[in-house]
């Protein structure tokens, strides 16, 4: 339960300020504590560790459940889609879950959607590829290359950001392919894209704003920038209420 700067220093043939430094890391982690010349574990369990995935869990959960509930009306009995391993394809999971279609086909690069649904009427496919812990998305070759020989009647993605310039966008490269894929293999790609996320850009670009087919997003965004991207062509469908909702003086 204890151990000392130095011991740790000699142990792993590190310096001390290696050590120092990764024990600081290690702290603000909230993983151990730190004290005069070393560490001591933490009483109870272990905090849980930071991910990424747990980070976007956090951020405008009201807004993506209200994006998920209008992408779930566009899903009809029969259909075959693909939603992508994003916090609101997660929140649109939970959506279908509720209110399940008859004979629907879903396929995920999610393990998280995988695992949370169970209605009998889903068939429920999970791609194949290699396992991003910190960002909990199935991606690689062999999920690009499974996702390209399927055909969907929607697909459902999001993404770190976009913008009229660069459309959709992520910092991954193998996030960036496999939607790519997942969307080349669908008849209508709908992006699903709270508020947050415009006017953000990143790295890869996925797919064009405009080569969407629907773009779903609240109505905290900017009426200037609903105005800007519908002008652009952009076919964007603002879900009301969100704002209101969060609004203490709202009726």
């Amino acid at each position: 339960g204890l151990v000392s700067l130095a011991d740790l220093a000699t142990e792993h043939a590190v310096s001390a300020v290696t050590v120092h430094r990764d024990l600081q890391l290690l702290s603000e982690e909230g993983l151990l504590e730190r004290v005069r010349g070393g560490a001591r574990s933490l009483p109870g369990p272990a905090a849980p560790i930071e991910t990424g995935w747990n980070a976007r869990l956090r951020e405008a959960g009201p807004e993506k459940d209200a994006i998920a509930a209008a992408a779930r009306d566009l899903i009809e009995d029969g259909w075959t889609i693909f939603i992508d391993a994003s916090a609101t394809g997660l929140a649109l999971a939970r959506a279908i879950e509720l209110r399940p279609p008859a004979n629907l086909t879903l396929v995920t690069n999610s393990p998280a959607i995988a695992l949370g649904l169970s209605a009998a009427s889903i068939h429920v496919i999970v791609a194949p590829g290699e396992l991003d812990q910190h960002m909990r998305v199935l991606t690689g070759r062999w999920t690009i290359d499974f996702l390209a020989h399927l055909s969907f009647d929607a697909a459902f993605i999001s993404a770190a950001g976009i913008t009229l310039d660069d459309g959709l966008t992520t910092s991954r490269s193998g996030l960036a392919d496999t939607l790519k894929t997942a969307a080349d293999s669908a008849e209508r790609v709908i992006g699903l894209m709270d508020s947050t996320k415009f006017e953000r850009s990143s790295l890869m670009t996925i797919r064009s704003a405009t080569a969407l087919d629907l773009v779903i997003t609240d109505d905290r965004l900017d009426p200037a920038v609903v105005a800007e991207f519908r002008s652009a062509g952009v076919n964007l469908q603002v879900v009301p209420g969100v704002a209101d909702a969060s609004d203490p003086e709202a009726d």
